[in-house]
């Protein structure tokens, strides 16, 4: 009785780490699907723009001199964007600036949209950070999506980052 009640809680908890998130008010689906990864919260930029963020909470990420990180994501969501894809990635670049380590546009959730590998120095903490962004659009709605970790834990993340990144559809 024991195995069966473990095996079912293993299969539901496989199927909540699949289940597909929304985006809310657009088409945008995504999922985690190594699980791991909670909602933190919502900001409200103004009244077009919201940023939903995630954290990695599977375990405890220690980088090479022993500090926490926390890995992440951020989705900012632009409602009524008339822009192009390439403008939005030039005006989020003007606030947050990075040197781009690769840029590619297969396997994307639209046509136009555009995925990159980045680096950055973080003035803070003093760290490299790594991340995965892509960008795209659906109809008026601008979409960018930044999973990022610090340079010493990139490597334990990078094939996460690209499985879940992999998951963003636009459903019609």
């Amino acid at each position: 009785m024991r195995k069966l009640l473990l095996s079912m809680m293993v299969v539901v908890m496989g199927l909540t780490a699949m289940a597909q998130n929304r985006i809310p008010s657009s088409n945008v689906v995504f999922g985690f699907p190594d699980g791991g990864w909670k909602y933190l919260r919502t900001y409200d930029v103004d009244q077009d723009t919201k940023v939903y963020l995630y954290s990695y909470s599977a375990e405890v990420v220690v980088d090479a001199v022993g500090d926490t990180v926390l890995p992440n994501m951020r989705i900012y969501v632009r409602k009524n964007y008339t822009g192009s894809v390439y403008d939005m990635m030039l005006s989020r670049y003007q606030h947050n600036p990075y040197q781009t380590i690769e840029e590619y546009t297969e396997g994307l959730p639209a046509a136009d949209a555009v995925g990159l590998q980045a680096i950055y120095k973080n003035v803070d903490d003093n760290k490299d950070y790594i991340f995965n962004m892509i960008y795209f659009k659906d109809k008026s709605t601008a979409v960018e999506v930044r999973v990022e970790t610090t340079k010493d834990t990139y490597s334990k993340f990078e094939d996460k980052f690209k499985s879940i990144l992999s998951t963003f559809k636009i459903e019609k």
